[in-house]
């Protein structure tokens, strides 16, 4: 990531960043810093300059002896977020019902307005739900299943969306066909072919995982969606990006897909309880709202948004997640993010006793996350002996097809802490 491109995303944080309240603490310390210590940088690339990511750091409050290299659960807000949704939530607090009732609308159109922008799709088509889970709940719950029908979906699927899958099954009396998505595939021709050879005129439905959860692949979304609609036209393209948005570098319309969900609490950064459901305008009117709501047109993608009173300062921060990920911008996120995880796999790719998971070394293939397997070790038993033994924090995942340990870094994680995630694999018992 170059001096250029960096001022170019930099650019359109700092604009917005200039727009938000300027009251709020916090929200002129790093920002400014981080301009500084680029423009003294130039022609440097910075996805390797532990300068400039010591300053993202400060933006990042951390507490406790370890170090968290499990980030695939939600992501930590950085400082100015978490400011601005403790005072949204004061505000809110001593305002009561006059702002519930007089401003509440107006806060929610503000924060879909800044993240259909962010995301590149039209406001008339984006609910802001709760999470990733709600919003594809919803879309599985809602459609207009009839007995007979077919959905396609990955082997490596989050299992709350298989579940919402089994569920509703059984409820409408369709049938479930899934594509066993190779674990290290050789193409992406392999993975379009798991797909479309359970693809006929019954598929309805054809859910897609765009950044498997369990180890960090990235599945070819467009060429599978393409792939598919040339043996059913009619199909419905449903992508899970709970994992890719604000991750990897696109635009939502990129993905070709009819409904898309996601969380923002993950790579947004942004307050736990805030995600969305983007759904092509033609479907809106085709799907059931998961709660009643008959006050709003069928049309209207705001009939996905009925929850009862919810705590609007989750969404009031959407804004200020949004211009902090601009400060650095996505293409320099995404490469540092790959940066330390390649750092640490392709040192555990030459340990014997190790196998990843993850098809780590593929351009366009893989993520900031990585799972790795150990000869002599369960996942629990890798993760406890990291914890107890390193004070490393990770996960382990126990699945049919992904088995090991899964390492996720954050924008905060440093080099050290990488290289000592290294040294604990090298002797994972040892002190």
């Amino acid at each position: 990531m170059q001096r250029r491109t960096f001022i170019r995303n930099s650019g359109m944080g700092l604009a917005a960043w200039a727009a938000l309240p300027q009251e709020l603490p916090g929200f002129d310390q790093v920002i400014p810093d981080l301009n500084a210590y680029a423009a003294g940088h130039e022609g440097l690339s910075l996805v390797e300059d532990e300068g400039y990511w010591d300053i993202v750091r400060t933006a990042f409050r951390r507490e406790g002896n370890y170090i968290n290299l499990e980030n695939g659960y939600f992501s930590p807000q950085a400082e100015p977020v978490l400011l601005s949704t403790q005072r949204n939530a004061a505000y809110i607090n001593a305002t009561s019902s006059h702002f519930m009732r007089r401003e509440q609308e107006q806060a929610i159109e503000t924060a879909r307005t800044a993240l259909a922008g962010f995301l590149g799709v039209d406001v008339a088509e984006l609910a802001l739900t709760r999470n990733t889970t709600e919003s594809l709940n919803t879309v599985i719950a809602g459609f207009p299943w009839l007995r007979g029908d077919e959905v396609v979906i990955g082997n490596q699927d989050y299992g709350s969306m298989n579940e919402a899958f089994e569920q509703n099954a059984r409820r409408y009396g369709f049938s479930i066909k899934t594509a066993e998505v190779p674990l290290l595939p050789q193409s992406d021709e392999e993975i379009v072919k798991a797909y479309t050879r359970h693809i006929g005129i019954k598929t309805r439905m054809l859910h897609l995982t765009h950044l498997i959860n369990l180890s960090g692949q990235v599945i070819p979304v467009v060429k599978i969606a393409r792939a598919a609609r040339a043996i059913n036209p009619g199909i419905c393209v449903v992508v899970d990006a709970a994992h890719s948005i604000a991750q990897l570098n696109f635009r939502l319309p990129d993905l070709e897909a009819d409904i898309v969900g996601a969380s923002l609490h993950k790579w947004l950064c942004n307050p736990l309880g805030a995600g969305m459901l983007w759904m092509k305008r033609d479907w809106i009117p085709r799907i059931w709202p998961l709660m009643g709501d008959t006050g709003a047109a069928p049309d209207n993608i705001r009939r996905f948004e009925h929850q009862g009173t919810r705590p609007l300062q989750n969404l009031m921060s959407i804004p200020h997640a949004i211009a902090f990920h601009r400060s650095i911008g996505t293409e320099l996120k995404e490469a540092r993010l790959k940066f330390l995880m390649k750092r640490w796999a392709s040192a555990a790719a030459e340990m014997p006793a190790l196998h990843l998971q993850t098809p780590w070394s593929s351009e366009g293939r893989n993520s900031a996350i990585a799972t790795v397997n150990h000869d002599s070790l369960s996942p629990g038993q890798l993760a406890q002996l990291l914890f107890d033994k390193h004070k490393i924090f990770t996960v382990a995942i126990e699945h049919p097809i992904v088995k090991g340990v899964r390492i996720t870094p954050h924008l905060y994680t440093s080099l050290n802490e990488v290289d000592a995630l290294i040294r604990a694999l090298r002797n994972p018992a040892g002190s």
